[in-house]
Order: C-alpha cells, then structure tokens, then sequence
C-alpha cells in the first residue's frame, strides 16, 4: 500500500489578495504544512480550519512567521497556538504529537536557527543582521537560539524512540527551517551573506546518527523560498514553499506537491 501526502508551506497569505482553493487543488488525503502560513495568528488558524475540511488529516509545525511579532515572548506564544490549534479537528500539531499513518510516523519541529549555519564563523555578525532587520532585542535573539537547541534536542530524542517500534517501518520529519547546508550551498544569492545563517539549524542533521534502523524515508522543510528535491545520506528532502508575493522568490500559481512513502 502507497501512502501518499500533499506538502505546502510558506504560504505568507498576508502578502497574497487571494487565498488558494484547496478543495480544488488537494492530491491526496493528508496533507503536511511546513509553517509560516501567516504572520496573523487568526489568518493561520482560518487557512488550517480550511484545509481540515479537505483532507483527512493535517500534519502541521510552525514555521518563524507565526511569531514574529511575539518573539519576546517566544514560548508563551507556541502556547497559544497549540491551545487553539488543539480546537480544530483532524489537525494535529507536531511540536507536542507524533503522528501515525499506515506504518509511518510523522514528527517534527519547527528547528529554528543556530546563527552559524554557513560555513563562516560569523555568528555575532549573523545575530546583529537579524536584530537590525526584524527591529528585535539581542534578548529576542537568543531565545530563537534556545528554541533551536531545544528542537535539535526534541528531534533527536524522538527518532531514537521511533526505533524501538517495530510497527513504525518509515519515519517522515517535518521542519520548518533548513535541516543541512548542502541543500542550500549552491544558491548564488545566498552566498557570502548573514542571511545564510538564519536559515537554518545545523544541529537538527545531527538526528539522523540515531536513526538506527534506517526508518527516516523523507524529510520535508519550508523557509527557503527556492524549490528542492534531492537525496542525501539515502534521504529525501523537499521543500514547495509559494514564498512572500512581494518577492522575486515566490509563485503566483501554487500547487500542493504530492509526495509518496512507499
């Protein structure tokens, strides 16, 4: 038997004037999103009410665009989001939840970034780009660090549980940020920059080494507004952001990516 899910992430629906129809474009009967669906936290919870009505089931992790006027106060707000995602029917959060489809479980986090995910030492530089940019404290900064290190921690620990269930024979990770720079090292626009650092989190890879069993079968992420789909380490790694509408890097026309566990 053939599972099979549509992938969607990065939405930015308050930089769109029309939202996609999904009763249209739905592939499959799950559904998997990568985070930053809205900066708005209602728009977030009105796009995942929607899509709970179309597919049987819908795997979601934040992504960073959901708190990022709440950074300040980083955890009480992925409080609130679970509080009110845990409302909606058939749309399972995955910071707190493994998810189990037909042998293959679902787990995730939002990952984060570690300030030093190119090749360069410039962390602190790194640091002061994003406080300058996003007009955030240092304070602010190196609680999105704390996350990042908790989620590797999180990950890490859930992969190394997954291998002792004999019934669970495929393992699907879902993050919101890059989990390995070679997915993203050849992006000339990104080389020699700060920005590099932000996105991603080196830490998260490190999860794969308790993989034991050899169960992690695909591991989709968002953040990263360039299409990708490639093999590493005998894993699969997709992304299918739509990306900001104010930006080169997006789509204006924009379908779900249906991806097979087989």
């Amino acid at each position: 038997m053939h599972l099979s899910f549509d992938l969607i992430s990065d939405l930015h629906l308050e930089t769109w004037e029309d939202a996609p129809n999904w009763k249209d474009l739905a592939t499959s009967l799950y559904c998997v999103v990568a985070g930053d669906i809205s900066r708005d936290i209602l728009l977030t919870i009105k796009t995942l009410t929607e899509l709970s009505k179309v597919y049987h089931a819908v795997i979601y992790i934040d992504g960073n665009d959901e708190h990022r006027f709440h950074y300040h106060e980083l955890i009480d707000n992925k409080r609130k989001l679970e509080k009110e995602l845990a409302k909606i029917e058939r749309v399972i959060y995955l910071q707190s939840n493994v998810a189990v489809i037909d042998n293959t479980a679902f787990i995730g986090c939002n990952g984060w970034w570690t300030y030093d995910f190119g090749d360069t030492e410039e962390t602190a530089e790194s640091k002061e780009w994003l406080a300058n940019r996003y007009n955030i404290t240092f304070e602010d900064i190196n609680s999105i660090e704390a996350m990042a290190l908790t989620d590797a921690t999180y990950l890490n620990k859930s992969i190394s549980k997954l291998q002792t269930h004999n019934e669970i024979n495929n393992v699907v990770i879902v993050s919101h940020t890059v989990p390995h720079l070679d997915l993203v090292r050849y992006d000339i626009e990104l080389e020699n920059t700060l920005r590099l650092n932000c996105l991603g989190n080196r830490y998260l890879y490190n999860s794969i080494k308790t993989d034991t069993e050899a169960k992690i079968h695909t591991w989709v992420f968002g953040h990263y507004h360039n299409d990708v789909d490639q093999t590493l380490d005998g894993i699969r790694f997709v992304n299918n952001c739509r990306g900001r509408g104010d930006t080169p890097w997006c789509k204006p026309v924009y379908y779900p990516k249906k991806i097979f566990i087989n």
